[in-house]
């Protein structure tokens, strides 16, 4: 048996990485080319002994469950591999952890989309590209897969012909706006009840997963709803900002290079100003009324919409807290010319150490956990993820074969809108088929975290410090001045971009030095 290599972190090492930036990549290495490997590692199993690895993950319990029966089941079906699991309950620990490692780091392990750039470019990961069977790249959402690829060359993710393809999606962590269904109809009929016929809350309209609800009638509507709603109840409990971005057709750069800052654009403004209009017209809790979070709001029953992190990977965690019918519907949509409704994506892939000496081992691991139908077919029944595989969307988006039905126990497992989720991923515009036959153009569609397509996240922790008025002169973006007055959202971006564009030019600056 070959000997497996160690990946155990002592308490006071995490002590002292807690003060390090998580995401700072390592040092330079001066790589143009995707890093080379040792050929042998590829070759590891040709002897026929039995190879350990090791795959780190990290999550909360109901997932780390989930990953003991994941690793169980291909230990089970694989001879001569045997893979043993290490995890992190807490994800900032687990990201510590990963970045004080060096290269020294685990077989294989789940990487954020969020670090993916800084582990690619300091050449710590293995390249998979040339391994990869071309069948199994084409059931896969493009979406789901590009943004691990990087090209060293011009220090950007993405496919090119010289990029290298350093992961697969672990899940692609698509988000929607939830609602809580039986608490939603509730409060809409008690509105109706008392409304004129031409001031009544068309519900059909609000749940619609084809048509998304635009920035302008979420907000009417959630004015509507909060003169009906009970003591301590929410409209919306909790927001997404990158997807309230991104479905104005605004970025916070020109172009996925993060080269320039784009944060005064008026499409970048509107989305914004939309945020602060949702606090000015309490559909949001006002600014720091809400100890426990939005998402605990929510799943307690107290608010109609919650749009801050339910994505699929959420949806174990909700069979278990949430004693109401819970459902999704797309993003709202911004008013601006040419927007659609694009939920952030979040999302992570296994990678490979680029040391590791049981790269062919390790791919295996990797595809079966990416990319094998069983093992998809059970991480979307155990509620884990949405299907990596386009051939699985259908099935999974109808629970056509029942499994999670029997999972759950529920002949109606929740969400039951799961298909919003496949929308968000498997891009726009194209013609699809509604229940009745009906064929209509997709107006739904996701793109990846800002961070993903940049060094580090530094630049937007700064920009969110700045809209929660805890740096700068011009105060909290969310709640009202002590005269009443509101921050004026031009004015202040216009006021920090250059600021942004100094972390920008530094991260790109850093990022080409490696």
């Amino acid at each position: 048996m070959k000997k497996k290599g160690l990946f155990a972190i002592a308490l006071a090492s995490l002590m002292c990485a807690a003060a390090l930036s998580a995401c700072t990549g390592g040092g330079g290495t001066g790589i143009t080319k995707p890093p080379q490997s040792d050929p042998d590692s590829w070759n590891s199993l040709d002897s026929g002994e039995t190879v350990q690895i090791t795959l780190a993950g990290r999550d909360v319990d109901t997932e780390k469950a989930n990953y003991v029966q994941f690793v169980n089941d291909f230990n089970a079906t694989h001879d001569n591999i045997v893979v043993t699991l290490e995890w992190w309950s807490d994800p900032t620990a687990y990201n510590i952890a990963l970045d004080s490692m060096g290269k020294n780091l685990p077989d294989v392990f789940m990487l954020s989309n969020a670090m993916f750039t800084s582990f690619a470019a300091a050449g710590k990961l293995a390249n998979i590209r040339d391994h990869m069977d071309e069948s199994i790249m084409d059931d896969m959402y493009v979406d789901g897969y590009e943004v691990y690829y990087f090209d060293h060359e011009t220090k950007t993710p993405g496919i090119t012909d010289e990029a290298g393809l350093y992961g697969l999606p672990k899940d692609q962590g698509p988000v929607a706006l939830a609602f809580n269904e039986d608490l939603l109809r509730e409060r809409v009929a008690q509105y109706n009840a008392t409304a004129s016929e031409a001031d009544k809350i068309d519900l059909d309209r609000v749940l619609n997963t084809i048509d998304p609800m635009n920035f302008d009638y979420f907000l009417e509507l959630g004015k509507k709803l909060k003169t009906v709603l009970g003591q301590g109840e929410y409209v919306c409990s909790g927001y997404d900002m990158q997807s309230v971005i991104y479905s104005n057709n605004a970025n916070y750069f020109t172009d996925d290079t993060a080269r320039t800052a784009a944060i005064d654009s008026d499409n970048f403004v509107g989305a914004i100003e939309f945020i602060q209009s949702m606090y000015r017209e309490g559909i949001l809790p006002a600014a720091g009324t809400v100890s426990s979070g939005g998402e605990t709001v929510f799943t307690s029953g107290k608010s109609l919409f919650y749009f801050s992190a339910t994505g699929p990977w959420k949806t174990k965690d909700y069979w278990q807290t949430c004693d109401f019918t819970w459902n999704l519907v797309p993003v709202p949509v911004g008013m601006a010319e040419g927007a659609v409704s694009t939920a952030y994506i979040g999302g992570m892939c296994y990678a490979i150490s680029n040391e590791c000496p049981y790269k062919d081992a390790a791919l295996e691991l990797v595809k079966y956990l990416a990319t094998d139908i069983t093992s998809q077919r059970t991480q979307y029944r155990r509620g884990q993820c949405i299907p990596n595989l386009i051939s699985l969307a259908q099935e999974y988006a109808t629970d056509e074969h029942g499994f999670i039905a029997s999972q759950t126990g529920d002949d109606n497992p929740c969400p039951a809108n799961r298909s919003v989720w496949i929308d968000v991923v498997d891009g726009v515009g194209g013609k699809k088929t509604d229940a009745d036959g009906n064929e209509y153009t997709d107006k739904v569609t996701g793109k990846y975290r800002a961070e993903s397509f940049t060094l580090d996240s530094t630049w937007l922790n700064s920009l969110n410090q700045f809209m929660s008025g805890t740096t700068g002169n011009f105060g909290s973006f969310w709640e009202a001045k002590g005269d009443g007055t509101w921050v004026n959202v031009r004015e202040a971006l216009a006021a920090y971009k250059p600021e942004l564009q100094v972390q920008l030019d530094e991260n790109y600056e850093r990022l080409h030095r490696m």
